[in-house]
């Protein structure tokens, strides 16, 4: 079982980093899809306004392409997918654009819209993303990205005996501001549908919300909190079902300064459940964790920053309740939708969280202005890694 940490917002590093990647959060304990506590450049993909903070660079995350249906398509530690982008600042404002940032939770859904003969019948996922930034001050920072996805595949099968044609579109809109010690944002989802025209499955996103933000204290001390809704319609061939996903995160950490680097204590609760009214019958998990994160970054030399972290849940719980019914079988799928590690009953039953001790390091090696980001860590008998490259003009 993979000893993947559920957390959302991770990290007390308050300040504006020079380093600002998925291998640098990882390696620091914190989530890469919304992470929430961190003040660096991917937190402009929950709150836009902070692209003010990170012009005149480029970002390339190393990865495959991710063309494909089920796992293969999600961005894991164990098998990232690539992805990239840059920033430029023009007086007062800054844009950028910034490619191949899809979200593992729209293709976990499209995945469980694609059961229970996800080999034939899958739906395609998310590809092709693109993401524009602009950003600027006045009295405040503030920040809007547009998202969008579309693809049109007409690819063979998994198990290669059927011939499917699909077509995917998806589009959001991003508002963020801040201020000194606070930040605020709201996220809306304005479509997201998947189409096999072949066996006729489908997922329909209904409606999509995303609101939060943040307070600092004596510029060490962060109060966090995030709350997420997404409602969809689907049709996988038993007839019309709907389905809501939600997720609430409140957090907070204190960051101590050390000659070079910092020391950082942060916890967190959160909620993600998910429910779905399939027509076998409803289906529902709902899950709620407690984690504590401890982690250090220091800047060796002048060419080298080392960084670790350890982090555990001190309280997990995991309430299964007829996920078959979603899953068409004992199949991981529902639960893929919000949490890579459940280790519940997939038919009825409570279970915490199995392993969840977790250390991680990384560094960063840097080269006048380019900035090299390596991260590994532990998942299950296997080891994760991540390399990531950053460069400053």
């Amino acid at each position: 079982m993979k000893k993947v940490f559920l957390g959302a917002a991770t990290l007390a590093l308050l300040s504006t980093s020079a380093y600002a990647t998925k291998a640098r959060l990882l390696a620091l304990g914190d989530e890469v899809e919304d992470n929430y506590y961190t003040m660096d450049d991917r937190y402009i993909f929950t709150n836009a306004s902070f692209v003010n903070n990170y012009g005149d660079m480029v970002v390339l995350e190393y990865g495959a392409e991710g063309i494909g249906s089920g796992s293969a398509t999600l961005d894991t530690d164990g098998d990232p997918k690539a992805m990239g982008g840059f920033f430029k600042k023009m007086g007062n404002f800054t844009y950028g654009l910034y490619l191949g940032n899809e979200s593992n939770i729209s293709t976990s859904l499209r995945i469980l819209a694609s059961a229970p003969a996800a080999g034939t019948n899958y739906l395609a996922s998310s590809d092709n993303q693109l993401e524009l930034f602009i950003g600027g001050k006045a009295g405040v920072n503030w920040g809007a990205a547009f998202v969008y996805a579309s693809s049109d595949r007409d690819v063979t099968s998994i198990d290669g005996t059927t011939n499917n044609k699909m077509e995917d579109e998806a589009m959001a809109v991003k508002l963020g501001v801040n201020k000194d010690n606070w930040d605020a944002y709201a996220n809306v989802s304005l479509m997201s549908e998947s189409k096999n025209l072949l066996s006729g499955n489908k997922f329909d996103g209904t409606l999509g919300v995303q609101v939060g933000g943040s307070y600092t204290i004596n510029k060490d001390t962060k109060f966090y909190g995030s709350y997420k809704t997404f409602s969809w319609d689907q049709e996988r061939g038993f007839g019309a079902e709907d389905g809501e996903l939600s997720r609430l995160d409140l957090g907070a950490g204190k960051e101590y300064k050390v000659e070079g680097g910092m020391v950082f204590v942060r916890t967190a609760f959160q909620v993600i459940n998910v429910e779905l009214n399939a027509v076998p019958g409803k289906a529902k998990l709902e899950t709620m964790n407690l984690p504590v994160i401890i982690g250090a970054e220091t800047k060796a030399t002048d060419w080298l920053t080392l960084r670790g972290s350890v982090s555990q849940s001190v309280y997990s719980n995991a309430k299964s309740t007829d996920l078959a019914n979603a899953t068409g079988g004992p199949t991981n799928i529902l639960a893929s939708a919000v949490v890579a590690n459940y280790n519940g009953s997939y038919t009825n039953g409570d279970a915490s969280f199995e392993n969840t001790t977790r250390v991680a390091v990384g560094a960063t090696l840097t080269y006048k202005t380019v900035d090299i980001d390596v991260y590994t860590g532990t998942n299950g008998e296997d080891t994760d890694s991540r390399v990531a490259m950053k460069y400053n003009f």
